[in-house]
């Protein structure tokens, strides 16, 4: 049976969803991005890492790790969720404002083995 705890952010207005679970061969993070369509959600399976770490390495806030780009239209940015012993998690964010001014997102979680944000 795999148990989920979900991790909040510190800026209660971030209406993105962020949880982990447990699972034997480590934890799968979740990340549903809530733009204006819908919600686009991310995972990511972070081997030989528990919980517990998991949930002691959360801060409540990404770390940018890269300047945004915005020109009203695209926005991007590489932030950084968890400083973890084996490496980092990050987030590369990008969203998009269609035609009909709505806001989209087309993000992507990756972990990098042996790194941490501060590297």
């Amino acid at each position: 049976m795999s148990q989920i705890k979900p991790l909040s952010w510190n800026d209660q207005s971030i209406p993105h969803k962020f949880w982990v679970e447990q699972q034997e061969d480590g934890c799968k993070i979740y990340l549903e991005v809530i733009k204006d369509v819908e919600p686009e959600r991310l995972s990511l399976v972070v081997p030989d890492v528990d919980m517990e770490t998991v949930l002691t390495a959360w801060q409540g806030h990404a770390t940018n790790i890269t300047p945004a780009f915005d020109d009203g239209i695209l926005f991007t940015q590489t932030r950084a969720l968890l400083n973890l012993p084996q490496g980092c998690l990050l987030w590369a964010v990008t969203h998009i404002k269609r035609i009909d001014d709505l806001k989209m997102s087309a993000d992507k979680l990756f972990f990098v083995p042996l790194r941490t944000m501060d590297q």
